[in-house]
């Protein structure tokens, strides 16, 4: 069951949601101020008493309401908050950060490559629309060799 008062406080703290599924409400990012609302927050209780929350661009997350308000530093709602959450839902708070890289073999393509893998990448992504302003704008580059040979990477 939705805790309407708990969609009540976290309405204050970031604006007026928009109402998903399954008890999901949809916020904008107080993180990554996505002009989309990405946030979304479980106000229906899990198994373990905790309302989950997600962003899906910035992948930030975490397990409880309160972490929710604590890491948008809104240090004056958070007394509401406990008053209104069951009192299982503070123990174990975890943030899991998946940090992506580049695969070792990347190659920009910034730099007009001169081996024939360079040009040929260069040239694929021209037939598609893609010119150097893109290209140095998100650092297009391509792999000669290992997982993602003879592909384009975009970061």
């Amino acid at each position: 069951m939705v805790n309407h008062l708990l969609v009540t406080l976290v309405d204050r703290v970031l604006g007026k949601g928009k109402q998903t599924a399954r008890g999901n409400y949809a916020y904008h990012c107080p993180f990554c101020q996505h002009h989309k609302p990405k946030l979304e927050i479980n106000f229906t209780e899990n198994k373990k008493g905790h309302n989950p929350w997600h962003c899906w661009v910035c992948n930030t997350r975490g397990k409880t309401i309160v972490s929710l308000l604590k890491r948008s530093k809104s240090y004056e709602h958070i007394e509401e908050a406990i008053k209104l959450v069951p009192k299982g839902q503070f123990v174990e708070e975890v943030e899991i950060v998946n940090t992506i890289t580049l695969p070792s073999e990347f190659t920009s393509l910034i730099d007009h490559p001169s081996d024939i893998m360079g040009k040929h990448a260069l040239a694929y992504l021209k037939r598609r629309g893609i010119f150097m302003d893109d290209i140095i704008k998100y650092n297009i580059g391509y792999c000669e060799s290992g997982e993602y040979q003879n592909m384009i990477i975009i970061p």
